[in-house]
């Protein structure tokens, strides 16, 4: 039972979706879960990042997975207003929500 991951002529395949997926998770769940209060954007980064992790790509899915869970955390105390910052949430509501009916309004 010595085989390296490297070693095995299957295992190419399994590493780059692996890679592919931890790195989706860093990508787009990081950030997204900094700027908004969400909690299903951190959890499916973790996810993509355990999934990349058996799949092989053991340094990147585990970074996914801790980021995903610090991204969550720090877009949950901006939101709530422990840490000083404006979350994008706050940012922009009622600027969508009155764009589209600003114009029907002016009489």
């Amino acid at each position: 039972m010595d085989t390296k991951p490297e070693k095995n002529p299957e295992t190419p395949w399994r590493l780059t979706a692996g890679r592919l997926l931890a790195g989706f998770a860093l990508v787009f769940c990081v950030p997204v879960g900094v700027l908004f209060v969400s909690v299903a954007t951190g959890t499916v980064g973790i996810v993509l990042g355990i999934a990349g992790y058996a799949l092989g790509a053991r340094t990147s899915g585990l970074l996914a997975v801790a980021l995903c869970m610090m991204a969550m955390f720090v877009g949950l105390l901006v939101g709530q207003g422990v840490i000083p910052g404006e979350a994008y949430d706050r940012l922009v509501d009622g600027w969508f929500r009155d764009k589209l009916t600003a114009h029907f309004a002016n009489d």
